[in-house]
């Protein structure tokens, strides 16, 4: 896919910025915070084609949130294990596009991974391989039910 400083995502309300943009606004939404969460998740849903969402997520304990969303349309996924795959290695690549962006402003945020990937169901068998896969970027993985980026919102966004 390749994310960019002018990969476009919507915001919460609607409003459509860049990735730059949306780096800005999180700076601006964590400024004078010392407790608060970036996390990138993506999800997709199948039919005849692969909707992929990819969201950013920044949240202050008790104090609210924000978020931004990406959201492209690509040939069938069918197999779940290739999709899973796909979403992780979004995740990854926005996030370390996000980091890039941040490094060039001067900010040092953490940022953690959302994973559709949980003890129940069908993907609990890539649990192991998934935060592998994102511990060897040096990231967090978080899932189910603690990837709300990945889980709660992409998932909202992608349907």
């Amino acid at each position: 896919m390749g994310f960019t400083k002018d990969t476009k995502f919507i915001t919460g309300s609607g409003t459509v910025v860049t990735m730059s943009e949306a780096v800005k606004r999180i700076a601006v939404f964590v400024e004078d915070s010392d407790n608060f969460t970036i996390d990138v998740g993506t999800d997709s849903q199948t039919t005849d084609k692969t909707k992929i969402v990819t969201a950013i997520v920044c949240c202050k304990e008790r104090k609210g949130g924000i978020f931004f969303y990406h959201s492209s349309t690509i040939d069938k996924v069918a197999l779940l294990r290739n999709r899973i795959y796909l979403e992780t290695g979004m995740s990854v690549e926005c996030a370390n596009q996000l980091i890039d962006l941040f490094l060039d402003n001067e900010m040092f945020y953490t940022i953690s991974i959302h994973s559709d990937v949980g003890q129940n169901g069908k993907t609990r068998e890539l649990i192991k391989e998934i935060t592998g896969f994102v511990s060897a970027y040096g990231f967090e993985c978080k899932i189910k039910p603690d990837s709300i980026a990945a889980s709660a919102v992409a998932d909202k966004m992608s349907k």
